[in-house]
């Protein structure tokens, strides 16, 4: 073989070698940056679902206090109506100071009430928010590991 085309076999060898270090190189990189990305997706979901529970677990909260006022209310409501039954001209003097107070907490109470129903509805938001924050991060780690060819079921 003749030493000009010997070199340029050894050139274009060196060339296949170097191209082939160079797609392994590679295929370990991307893969190395899949198992990052992997790694952060589960760590932020992870993040998201405490998020998410915690949420939950405040509405839950919230919702029964606000049932449990309500509830309170509704007896004050059934007081007011049975002070002003009690007499078809109108509430007797002698009782009008005590059905006042009441009639004044009840009004007071349903103030409340709605401030913290309005806050609940607000909090609901940022909770969905949160919970949509969550499955969209687990919709995304399901992309990436079926692409990596992981299977997860």
């Amino acid at each position: 073989m003749k030493p000009g085309v010997r070199y340029a076999l050894m050139i274009v060898g060196a060339v296949v070698a170097g191209l082939v270090i160079v797609g392994a190189w590679t295929r370990v990189l991307e893969r190395q940056q899949t198992l990052e990305e992997i790694a952060r997706l589960r760590e932020d979901l992870y993040r998201a679902r405490v998020a998410a529970d915690r949420c939950r677990g405040s509405l839950q909260t919230s919702e029964a206090a606000l049932r449990d006022l309500g509830l309170a209310i509704d007896s004050m409501r059934n007081r007011v109506d049975s002070f002003e039954t009690l007499d078809r001209r109108g509430v007797p003097a002698d009782q009008y100071p005590d059905y006042l107070e009441l009639f004044d907490s009840y009004n007071d109470s349903v103030e409340v009430w709605e401030g913290r129903e309005r806050r609940l509805r607000s909090a609901e938001t940022a909770c969905r928010e949160t919970i949509e924050m969550h499955n969209s991060i687990s919709d995304t780690l399901q992309t990436v590991l079926a692409e990596a060819g992981i299977e997860t079921r």
